[in-house]
């Protein structure tokens, strides 16, 4: 089956995103990024399309966004993220966060991904870590220490 469209939608005021996210550690630090005109950060990923496993949407995701490729994925976390968007608009994430590995990562503490300028990506450490708007921040908190089954915070209500 051939991946479709983006497992997302709004409706009756809200909106409801399936989202992978890559949890990236090397040298005692996590990588993070961050959107142009944001000031909080996330870990690097996106949109999971229809049809599409959350393990192959997450080498996608980093191939789009650093141009690498990334074989072993191990799912650790899954976390139920409520939030209003900017505009107001009620948002129910599901966030699905893979442990991997990715030879070809920019071994810079700050640099700007394959896609251009628009998308910030930084290595932090677990004291930078706790000091930032990392979001969601219950994933934040896991990420220098996952445990060794697979984990579901619920973030807001």
């Amino acid at each position: 089956m051939s991946a479709g469209p983006d497992v997302s939608w709004s409706g009756r005021g809200g909106l409801f995103s399936l989202r992978v996210g890559a949890v990236l550690v090397r040298d005692g630090r996590v990588l993070l990024t961050r959107t142009e005109g944001q000031d909080h950060w996330f870990l690097p990923g996106g949109r999971v399309k229809l049809g599409e496993p959350a393990a192959v949407a997450l080498r996608r995701e980093l191939r789009e966004e650093l141009g690498v490729t990334v074989d072993e994925v191990r799912m650790r976390l899954v976390a139920e993220n409520f939030f209003a968007a900017p505009d107001g608009v009620g948002v129910h994430e599901l966030g699905l966060y893979g442990e991997c590995a990715a030879d070809g990562v920019p071994e810079e503490a700050e640099f700007v991904g394959v896609e251009g300028p628009g998308s910030v990506f930084r290595w932090v450490t677990a004291d930078e870590l706790a000091r930032l708007d990392v979001r969601p921040r219950q994933v934040a908190d896991l990420l220098f220490a996952l445990p060794g089954h697979l984990v579901h915070p619920q973030v807001g209500p």
